[in-house]
């Protein structure tokens, strides 16, 4: 990851997601290493017992997890680190290291509250689904019924401006549907593009950086920059779920907070998941660290903390949520929709998220390289590479944090760390890129 842009709200959006766990490599970080000791901060949680139908994990494996993440947090490649593992609908072993607050000596928990930046996106695309489920809104519908503003979208021509200094821009061919943003095929852009013209637009109006703006105005403004590319052309990381957030809001007359409490995070019992975490929940929040120029483990000042002070319901970044409480989102899905008895989505509506509905033609380079494929709003393994396999889904999010649900082996993770990319950043050891080179592992062999 190159060294990161400092300016405001810039963190909150998921560049990590990029390198989410199904599509990480280690390129550029450190080997994890097995020491032969090293300090823990706290002792990892006893794992829970595998019920009768449950397939175990495999027991080394595990201990090489616990030990790998205790030596990352001694030697501060992150603060700390907590891994969640289950297993066919049993969380089988909590993994603990390191610290949530280095100053306090608050040791890094699974309840510990986290920023999941782009782990955000999965929850918008179940929330969407929802509505779908409810008549109150169909996959192929033009967003601008819901946003009007998208009626009078246009498409760039070129990336970069012409003699008068204007981006050259031809009409819609169709219209933006609400299926393009799930697959983020829309031609929407994002704030990551810092060689052409049109990238450069994007970022002077960086929704995140909109003050007091509404959610509705952050969305119209972004509905009047260029596209880059015809809906549907192919797929590129963009706002689409934040475009997403405030199409909830108008189709289901709620906030998107109000929304996803009622229908997603109440029914599954995620008590310490909100874009707004109240007192109990900042009480076990994290501090964030980044590492600077000499390689320095250091925290983010509190100004440069935005997540926290957010105005708005970003449903592309904004949440935040704990170990614990993503574990059951993640379940539910791996579940076909439901949780202890619970249905939250219906088992067609989680297939259909869970399938490559854009498959690898359409793929970035970096995603075609490694089988990653793309459904609404997660990335779907279209073959084995690296410990993946095929029908694998997940995602992470930019402060290092990721969710992997294997269907073939009933396998579920969730992993986090709170590392803010830095200067020297890129000479650690991520939390992602530790459950990747040990994702095959936790599996035994004969199951």
């Amino acid at each position: 990851m190159s060294p990161m842009d400092h300016a405001p709200w810039r963190t909150l959006i998921g560049a990590g997601a990029l390198a989410a766990l199904l599509a990480l490599s280690a390129c550029g970080e450190r080997e994890a290493p097995a020491p032969e000791s090293a300090p823990q901060a706290a002792p990892a949680a006893e794992p829970a017992p595998a019920a009768p139908s449950a397939r175990g994990l495999d027991a080394g494996a595990l201990s090489r997890l616990d030990e790998t993440l205790t030596a990352l947090a001694a030697r501060q490649d992150r603060s700390g680190y907590v891994a969640v593992i289950a297993r066919d609908g049993v969380v089988q072993h909590v993994s603990e290291a390191g610290y949530a607050d280095i100053e306090a000596g608050a040791p890094m928990r699974a309840d510990t509250v986290v920023r999941i930046a782009s782990m955000s996106k999965p929850v918008t695309a179940a929330a969407i689904l929802l509505l779908a489920e409810d008549g109150l809104l169909s996959l192929g519908d033009p967003v601008a019924d819901y946003i009007p503003a998208f009626a009078k979208a246009r498409v760039a021509t070129q990336l970069m401006h012409d003699e008068t200094f204007e981006i050259p821009t031809e009409p819609l061919a169709r219209p933006i549907t609400i299926e393009d943003l799930l697959t983020h095929t829309s031609g929407v852009g994002y704030i990551f593009d810092y060689q052409t013209h049109l990238g450069a637009l994007y970022i002077d109006r960086d929704i995140y950086r909109a003050g007091e703006q509404s959610l509705e105005e952050r969305i119209n403004t972004l509905a009047g920059l260029p596209l880059y590319f015809q809906p549907g052309e192919r797929w590129f990381y963009s706002y689409s779920n934040d475009i997403l957030g405030q199409v909830i809001a108008v189709a289901s007359g709620q906030s998107l907070e109000d929304f996803m409490q009622a229908r997603i995070f109440g029914p599954l019992g995620m008590s310490d998941t909100s874009f707004f975490p109240g007192e109990t929940q900042r009480e076990r929040l994290a501090a964030l660290y980044t590492h600077d120029e000499d390689g320095s483990l250091v925290r983010v000042a509190g100004e440069r903390d935005v997540a926290v002070s957010a105005p708005v319901e970003a449903g592309g970044a904004g949440l935040f949520s704990t170990a614990n409480d993503y574990m059951r989102f993640a379940q539910m899905l791996a579940n076909g929709g439901e949780l202890d008895g619970v249905r939250v989505l219906r088992q067609e509506s989680v297939a259909a998220m869970v399938t490559p509905h854009v498959g690898l033609d359409r793929m970035g380079e970096d995603q075609r390289r490694i089988g990653l494929a793309f459904g609404y709003s997660v990335g779907v393994s279209v073959n084995e590479d690296g410990g993946r396999r095929t029908g694998d889904y997940g995602w992470g999010g930019y402060f290092d944090t990721a969710f992997v649900v294997s269907p073939a082996t009933g396998l579920a993770a969730v992993i986090m760390a709170q590392e803010e990319p830095g200067p020297g950043t890129r000479d650690t050891t991520s939390a992602g890129a530790v459950l990747q080179s040990q994702l095959a592992g936790l599996v035994p062999a004969e199951s």
